[in-house]
């Protein structure tokens, strides 16, 4: 049923060239484990906002909420395997730490830290007929399906948000999720988004909880090359096994748990 919604600085990082067919509009950043990690008295901490504060704008300040996925060298624009092959990838990029849980293990050490230029979007009541109407367009140009990744920085920042994607689910059935988070599973957005997988399933919206052991559904951090998670498959993407999510899949199609190394 419808219902309204109100609803530091460190080591610089190497740079390698696209593969020959790839999908990046960017050249791949290989992640050293050397990224710009923030002290403890830093105001970007003490406040819980971005270190680039000006790079923060309103919904109706930006031509779209949802990008492209081949803006981002990490994403990739079409789908190239698995069940999804030729769907877009389109992704939605939020404030890191205001918008995250302060028990996020990365909190100093965000990515985003390393991303000036990346165009954050303010979290508020304002962005959701703004998605809305974003969604509904690629819906229509998309109808056998399209793929959103929540969130590039960023995180469910309130249970309300989180219903919000539940019903564009419901509303929109070429939609399909998939993303990470820092928040507990036992918090009340962690449960939130426990709940909203369990309804409509990991096919639709495939969310790792950030820093979960085990080897099914949780995403980790390692720290560089040298590392290892035994129970999480390393992202084949930072291991120049594969060039993208695009090209990739496995963060939305299997179950396995997930390592990173650190940006």
């Amino acid at each position: 049923m419808h219902r309204q919604v109100l609803p530091v600085w460190g080591e610089p990082v190497m740079r390698v060239p696209n593969t020959p067919h790839g999908q990046r509009r960017f050249a791949a950043a290989v992640p050293t484990g050397h990224g710009i990690v923030l002290p403890a008295f830093h105001p970007a901490l003490r406040a819980g906002r971005s270190l680039f504060p000006s790079r923060v704008f309103a919904p109706d300040e930006v031509q779209r909420l949802l990008k492209d996925g081949h803006q981002s060298r990490k994403i990739g624009k079409i789908i190239t395997k698995g069940r999804r092959r030729g769907w877009p990838i389109y992704t939605l990029t939020l404030e890191e730490r205001a918008t995250c849980p302060r028990g996020c293990r990365e909190w100093a050490s965000c990515y985003g830290n390393n991303m000036q230029a990346a165009e954050r979007i303010d979290q508020g009541d304002a962005m959701f007929p703004v998605l809305e109407a974003e969604l509904e367009r690629l819906a229509a140009e998309f109808p056998t399906g399209f793929l959103v990744r929540l969130h590039v920085l960023g995180d469910f920042w309130s249970v309300r948000y989180v219903e919000f994607w539940a019903y564009m689910l419901h509303r929109f059935k070429a939609l399909y999720l998939f993303g990470f988070t820092a928040h507990d599973p036992g918090s009340p957005i962690g449960e939130a988004i426990g709940l909203l997988m369990g309804h409509v399933g990991w096919e639709r919206a495939a969310f790792r909880y950030s820093g979960l052991s085990g080897k099914r559904h949780g995403s980790a951090v390692v720290l560089g090359p040298g590392e290892a998670d035994p129970d999480a498959i390393l992202c084949p993407a930072q291991t120049g096994a594969t060039d993208c999510c695009a090209t990739c899949a496995l963060c939305w199609q299997s179950t396995r748990s997930i390592a990173f190394r650190r940006h």
